[in-house]
């Protein structure tokens, strides 16, 4: 009776301090981002169109566990805003038209980030996988006739642009749900927990599909090189 008291005193201490060493190399932390996002697109060759950055945001939590003093290994699980912005202008100030449609997708995002820390600096880099489950095109477009100019404003969904595109082709994907990307970044970390970083991410995956008729007239759906381009400043908290 003894025997087995003191064998499950020592079993409860070794796993109190297995646990203890356990949760002093793990750190758990909440963050938050401003970003700014692009895009890269092989399409938009015409010297008319030109593409400009959105800003937007993610916000979410991690997790990083410290495999020496030096290095660490972590994960992150984000909510974010991306997209671009893409501008059409043709004629003059009496006789042209001007477009300006905004793209806005919303992700969930995992990143996978390897830390190397000199003292409190901590340079990162990993891959990425990111969901994109919705968005929205906002349109402003100006024509102009004799000097007279009318305007329209759209806003539309990705979904229903992609239920418009399904009327030629019942299995169209305008855009790829799930994208492989990676990203390299540097973040400065405080004793306090607190911590600031900036970070660049960049999408492999075609963020878009094409839809374009093939040689027997019927509409067949193509890869877009549109890829995802992000440039994140963040501050967050670890604990």
């Amino acid at each position: 009776m003894k025997k087995a008291f003191k064998f499950m005193v020592v079993a409860a201490v070794l796993v109190f301090a297995t646990s203890s060493s356990l949760m002093a190399q793990v750190k758990f932390g909440v963050k938050a981002s401003g970003t700014m996002n692009n895009m890269f697109l092989d399409s938009d060759t015409i010297k008319d169109i030109k593409r400009s950055p959105v800003f937007g945001f993610n916000v979410g939590v991690m997790g990083e566990y410290f495999l020496n003093d030096n290095m660490s290994v972590g994960a992150e699980l984000l909510f974010a805003q991306q997209g671009y912005k893409r501008t059409i202008e043709t004629g003059d100030e009496n006789n042209g038209f001007k477009s300006e449609t905004t793209y806005r997708t919303n992700h969930i995002n995992l990143p996978i980030l390897f830390r190397y820390y000199i003292g409190g600096l901590a340079i990162e880099a990993g891959p990425q996988v990111s969901f994109c489950f919705g968005g929205k095109i906002k349109g402003h477009s100006e024509e102009t006739i004799l000097g007279h100019t009318a305007t329209q404003d759209t806003t539309i969904s990705l979904g229903d642009v992609e239920a418009d595109y399904q009327k030629g082709m019942s299995d169209f994907k305008l855009w790829n749900r799930i994208n492989i990307g990676g990203t390299i970044g540097l973040s400065y970390n405080m004793a306090s927990g607190l911590f600031f970083g900036a970070r660049y991410t960049y999408d492999f995956t075609n963020a878009f599909n094409d839809m374009k008729l093939g040689d027997d007239l019927k509409p067949k759906q193509e890869a877009s090189k549109s890829h995802h381009s992000v440039i994140s400043v963040s501050v967050g908290f670890k604990f």
